[in-house]
């Protein structure tokens, strides 16, 4: 049922003057007695988009919603029944965090809108993790960031979204460890509970990891899949770090389009700065935010200079740290007390302070 122009801020939002897809949604709402209010101009729907638990915009109409400009905020979801080769780019300029493309995503849809009425309840950041190129130390930066989140008392979920990654839970010592790992959610469908994220995943020092494993996952995860597990840990997590190498599949690019901010790890050398200039322009295009970590590596490149070529503020730097490799083939996790730990622990720190500058952990 379409409700009416009463009492809507705790409705979801759906913005289209598509009559098929307004049939579809209510009727997906209804389902779980959800009522949902329609909106047929983008005009229209800027008095509400901010207070909606969640806002569903039609392909139809995602152009003009993109030329209001307006305010990112979480829950924000693209809804199509005809998936276009630029769909992401559309979604990037309404801020949406994921495309359900129906009636494939019915099932996800359906728990989305079950979610909504229980009212802007997630609270969770996304940090994605990008590295210029094979070597750039993207992945050793995505664990240490999430030991340092986990320093700090916070809940903190590690997710391994890189393809080629050997896992991250071999970068944290717990390979060994039982629990869930990538291939086991790859035919996963449907809503995933926080709570039992957390008692399924393997942990390590406060931090919970959803890794790739060693046998891959076997077919390509869905974009659904990785939309629930980023849902479950928004929900049910304070930080979710996500590794997502050069994002080259579409489970990465629905990270990064997910993602408060993305950050790129590069070297400070000619090669890997050149490396780093395809991947930013690229992550500009999906990401809310892009910046750039610069890893030292003796005489480079100046920091400004990366600066200028990348176009991105630099977000840190990264010292030389010869122990990483020793103690990743010793078992032991990344430390937090030597010159590269403090570095990773000050970079978060700034990121908390500008998501949550009034909600940093203790």
């Amino acid at each position: 049922m379409v409700s009416a122009e009463v009492d809507m801020s705790n409705r979801p939002l759906l913005i289209t003057e598509d009559p098929t897809l307004i049939d579809d949604i209510v009727r997906l709402a209804a389902a779980n007695g959800v009522d949902v209010h329609v909106v047929a101009d983008a005009e229209s729907a800027r008095g509400r988009w901010t207070a909606a638990p969640l806002v569903l915009v039609g392909a139809d109409l995602a152009p003009a919603v993109a030329a209001t400009r307006p305010i990112r905020r979480p829950d924000v979801l693209l809804v199509t029944r005809a998936p276009a080769t630029d769909e992401w780019q559309i979604a990037v300029g309404i801020g949406a965090e994921h495309v359900a493309v129906l009636p494939e995503a019915e099932r996800w849809l359906i728990d989305r809108l079950a979610d909504s009425a229980e009212g802007h309840s997630r609270q969770g950041l996304v940090l994605a993790v990008a590295g210029a190129g094979a070597g750039s130390g993207a992945s050793t930066f995505a664990v240490t960031v999430a030991l340092a989140g986990a320093a700090t008392g916070v809940r903190v979920l590690l997710v391994d979204a890189d393809a080629s990654s050997g896992g991250l839970d071999l970068l944290l010592g717990i390979e060994d460890e039982p629990g869930m790992r990538w291939p086991d959610l790859a035919e996963a469908r449907g809503r995933i509970s926080p709570a039992d994220l957390l008692a399924a995943l393997p942990a390590g020092d406060g931090v919970s990891v959803l890794a790739s494993g060693r046998r891959g996952t076997g077919t390509p995860v869905a974009t659904e899949v990785v939309a629930s597990i980023l849902d479950a840990g928004e929900r049910g997590f304070d930080l979710v770090v996500v590794d997502v190498g050069r994002v080259a599949d579409p489970m990465a690019q629905a990270v990064v389009a997910r993602a408060r901010q993305t950050m790129l790890v590069t070297g400070n050398h000619v090669l890997p700065v050149a490396s780093a200039a395809r991947l930013a322009r690229r992550l500009e295009a999906m990401s809310a935010g892009v910046g750039v970590v610069i890893r030292l590596d003796g005489n480079g490149v100046s920091d400004e200079s990366i600066r200028s070529v990348l176009q991105l503020p630099v977000l840190g730097r990264l010292p030389r740290a010869a122990g990483l490799v020793a103690r990743a083939d010793d078992g032991d996790p990344p430390s937090l007390r030597d010159a590269y730990g403090r570095a990773c622990a000050n970079i978060l720190d700034d990121l908390l302070e500008f998501a949550h500058p009034t909600k940093r952990p203790a």
